[in-house]
């Protein structure tokens, strides 16, 4: 074996020791912070909830539990996301109260945006339109006429059915 082989061999050991304790060195992190939390939450459960709701005091293995349940329920384990599994959850996030008020004020600000950008470079295909105006001249003209019609013609169409 030559030296430059044994160099080469001892950086290569040398770099597998230093994942290993960095791989310990973040197990024992990882478990120190679980304790700590359990604590942390033992602390303000029994803090907090006796004098607000009456409840029994925690000790550390019940915090822990409570700790536990709580990731489970609420947030996971962290964790990557792959493109399959973020797009389910941008579906699940679509289908809460906050996704939906979220994609409202996404349609409301692009609406806002976009009617800024008309007024400060034009808008190429109908320079003259303003959609909000518009939009409430039709409601006073039809808009109430027309919804009056729906409401009679479906409950026309329930009284139909049985």
């Amino acid at each position: 074996m030559t030296f430059r082989n044994f160099c080469c061999d001892k950086e290569t050991a040398k770099s597998g020791i230093k994942k290993v304790l960095m791989i310990i060195g973040f197990a024992i992190l990882g478990a120190g912070l679980i304790v700590l939390m359990g604590f942390v939450i033992m602390w303000l459960w029994n803090w907090l909830m006796p004098m607000i709701f009456n409840l029994p005091q925690l000790n550390y293995w019940q915090a822990v539990g409570v700790f536990i349940l709580s990731k489970i329920i609420f947030g996971g384990f962290g964790g990557g996301s792959s493109n399959e599994s973020g797009h389910k959850s941008k579906k699940r996030k679509k289908d809460t109260i906050r996704g939906h008020i979220k994609s409202e004020f996404e349609k409301e600000f692009d609406k806002e945006f976009d009617k800024e950008y008309d007024k400060e470079f034009g808008n190429k295909e109908n320079p003259n339109e303003d959609y909000d105006e518009l939009y409430e001249k039709w409601w006073e003209q039809k808009g109430e006429s027309s919804f009056q019609d729906y409401i009679k013609n479906k409950a026309e169409s329930e009284n139909k059915d049985y």
